[in-house]
């Protein structure tokens, strides 16, 4: 691949990273909780009722890092940890009715901005999506070919020597 091509590809993906950084700061965009803590919630969100350990796999973070995050959720009310049904041992983080509001504010303010920005597109909204799947793919590989892991499952593997 010749170098021009691939300067023009990073500069575009400087570019958006700062776009995308810049709206994740904006208040509107999380509704009062971090990035990070954002993140967090709509994981939550997503897998239903997640072990702690789930949700470090989903996010691909360490459990230090995530327990600091869960942590700071429970105490602004935004989360609740439930012992399991078949397992007490097992503890599953729940969205209270605080955290499900918050995800739907965060949900609607996203997908409002993100409607727009795929109908400035000029390709299909599902053409955008799947090159963009497609993109996020293809970088967690190159990453990984590299020795950088993202998920913990492929950190545990290299520290494992696989």
């Amino acid at each position: 691949m010749d170098t021009q091509t691939l300067r023009e590809f990073r500069k575009n993906l400087r570019q958006l990273e700062r776009l995308i950084v810049g709206q994740l700061k904006e208040d509107t965009c999380c509704n009062g909780v971090s990035v990070a803590q954002c993140h967090c919630l709509l994981a939550v969100e997503l897998l239903g009722r997640p072990s702690q350990n789930e949700l470090a796999e989903h996010l691909g973070l360490e459990k230090s890092t995530l327990s600091r995050t869960v942590e700071g959720l429970v105490k602004i009310g935004q989360l609740e940890r439930q012992a399991d049904e078949s397992d007490r041992r097992i503890i599953r983080l729940v969205l209270t009715p605080q955290g499900r509001s918050t995800c739907t504010t965060i949900n609607e303010a996203n997908d409002a901005l993100y409607g727009r920005v795929l109908e400035e597109m000029s390709s299909s909204p599902e053409q955008v999506v799947a090159v963009f799947a497609e993109l996020v793919r293809a970088m967690s590989r190159a990453r990984e070919a590299s020795g950088i892991c993202l998920s913990t499952s492929c950190r545990e593997e290299q520290e494992d020597g696989m």
